[in-house]
């Protein structure tokens, strides 16, 4: 995200609380909203307060400058506009702010846009960003949390299903209203040591096919078509004591496209 210097030096107030939109920060406070997005200053009280004798919107102004350009502007200003930021103070208001601020950045081809209660950087340049985190240890345990995270759907595509506690977790999140969908192969296994799948959630077995038996062999999960669960690790009670490794990945683009594949599991016969 690059902001021309117009906009950079039009948006300061927005981040220290000076113009009155959002709330006010301290000389510390600043220092501590922009150590979120990797600086590392320390407000030093016996030593001239902010780094370099600065005042609150020069610094303001100067590391805004050294972070345009980056991802890191991004999360600073989304920072800015986090709602919790907003609760506190009964003189605020967010959405007018928000009002205020989205002109200013679109004059570079950006808006300041609530998505699911939270207030996101949207502009054509902006790759979907993906973050990536790989688990080998504690898997299950890792698998529960994203579980517990979802707010609208969960679609799961595993060979073979056996895990009762991950069965309970996702029968917990039913109850809260969110959708389930299941693919699994229609095999003895799932037959004999898996669950009435059926019975609890839309589910498709899906049969081996072709001269030489193929099976589906997906180990998948897609948590409100944002975040996705894949890699060597089947949601079965032996997978727990195997060397298996998941991968989470967070990003719109990649979840799409293995929701997309999930959907053409789901449409064959």
């Amino acid at each position: 995200m690059k902001l021309s210097d117009l906009t950079i030096e039009s948006i300061k107030e927005f981040i220290s609380g000076d113009n009155g939109l959002t709330p006010r920060l301290t000389g510390q406070k600043i220092l501590k909203l922009f150590n979120t997005v990797g600086f590392k200053d320390v407000y030093k009280f016996d030593g001239g307060g902010m780094p370099n004798s600065l005042s609150r919107n020069e610094y303001v102004l100067e590391k805004l400058n050294e972070i345009n350009g980056t991802k890191k502007i991004i999360k600073l200003i989304e920072n800015v506009f986090d709602p919790r930021n907003f609760a506190n103070d009964a003189s605020k208001n967010i959405d007018k702010a928000v009002e205020k601020f989205s002109p200013l950045i679109q004059q570079d081809g950006y808006r300041l846009e609530g998505i699911d209660g939270q207030f996101k950087i949207i502009g054509a340049d902006l790759p979907d960003e993906v973050e990536v985190e790989i688990h080998f240890e504690d898997i299950q345990t890792q698998i529960i949390e994203q579980i517990r995270n979802a707010k609208f759907s969960i679609w799961i595509a595993v060979a073979w299903f056996t895990d009762k506690v991950l069965m309970t977790e996702l029968y917990n999140k039913q109850k809260e209203g969110v959708n389930i969908r299941l693919i699994v192969i229609d095999d003895e296994i799932n037959e004999k040591y898996g669950f009435k799948y059926e019975n609890i959630f839309e589910t498709k077995r899906v049969k081996p096919n072709g001269k030489y038996k193929n099976i589906m062999h997906h180990k998948f999960c897609v948590i409100d078509v944002k975040t996705v669960i894949h890699g060597s690790y089947n949601w079965t009670n032996k997978a727990r004591w195997n060397k298996e490794t998941i991968s989470i990945d967070n990003g719109r683009e990649i979840a799409e496209k293995f929701a997309s594949e999930f959907i053409e599991m789901i449409k064959q016969k």
